[in-house]
């Protein structure tokens, strides 16, 4: 099942006097581009973090943020007055340099880490508990791009159908289409009321009518159409492929286009290529 490049997911954690929030979220991305947010006691794992995402995705602007903050329902000692002296020293360098700088709250202060004497922090234990839950955070940003996918590749598959019909259509009314131009030409030929070579007049509408022929244009549509029914089919990303066939259709739709002998075909034409762009912009959120 295709999936979409757009999803959302979150993990929270206690560990020790500390708790831990993750929450990771994707949007569209041509490639696989991660951002990381973390606390510092994380840093030496990013890459193992990197890893679980990028074995799990292949295409999406991704971002992890973890946050790492003192439970309130912790055991608390007396503040540590030396780091308070030291963050007041920063802030006020902070402030002297960037004054419309929005300074952080006391309870920010007081629930950041080190503040308390008795702050001490078990860094392998906020690690592995972390990596422990990459892959339950991982599946639920999979369920939820699956789940939106699933919509898109319902709405694309409707738009086929739709471009399908059009070609039949186009299709059926095609011959007397062309046996109608031929009529006119005759017509306004004749019209003139002056002596002309029948042979010559039948080689010069063949010759148009070859000219303004469009069944193979009609036949790449239906083989495009096909083969979106099997790329939404497969169980591998395909919104790559996806996007090279909407540049395919839309350019047999301006070839239609161009070629267009009636309004009927032009307005054939106008319709193939406004379904063509709503799949473009859906294929633009399929992994």
């Amino acid at each position: 099942m295709p999936q979409s490049m757009t999803g959302f997911a979150s993990q929270a954690l206690s560990v020790g006097g500390w708790n831990l929030s993750l929450e990771c979220k994707s949007v569209n991305s041509r490639f696989l581009d991660l951002t990381l947010k973390l606390p510092d006691i994380l840093k030496r794992a990013e890459h193992q973090l990197r890893s679980a995402i990028a074995d799990q995705l292949v295409r999406g602007k991704v971002e992890l943020s973890i946050r790492l903050e003192r439970n309130d329902h912790s055991s608390q000692s007396m503040p540590n007055l030396q780091r308070l002296a030291e963050l007041k020293e920063a802030l006020d360098i902070i402030v002297e340099h960037l004054p419309e700088s929005q300074p952080p709250s006391a309870l920010e202060i007081l629930m950041s880490q080190g503040i308390w004497m008795n702050d001490t922090v078990d860094s392998d234990a906020i690690v592995s508990e972390c990596l422990s839950a990459m892959p339950n955070l991982i599946k639920e940003l999979r369920d939820h791009r699956l789940a939106e996918g699933a919509r898109l590749t319902s709405l694309l598959r409707d738009r086929c159908t739709r471009v399908q019909l059009i070609v039949a259509q186009y299709r059926e009314r095609l011959p007397l289409l062309q046996a109608a131009q031929q009529k006119k030409l005759r017509e306004r030929i004749h019209a003139f009321d002056v002596d002309c070579d029948e042979q010559r007049l039948e080689e010069e509408l063949v010759f148009l009518a070859n000219k303004s022929d469009v069944a193979e244009e009609l036949d790449r549509l239906d083989a495009h159409v096909a083969a979106i029914g099997d790329a939404l089919s497969g169980n591998e990303p395909c919104g790559r492929r996806l996007d090279f066939l909407m540049q395919e259709l839309n350019r047999e739709a301006n070839t239609l286009g161009s070629k267009t002998t009636s309004l009927t075909t032009s307005n054939a034409s106008v319709e193939l290529k406004v379904l063509i762009e709503q799949m473009r912009e859906q294929v633009q959120n399929l992994e």
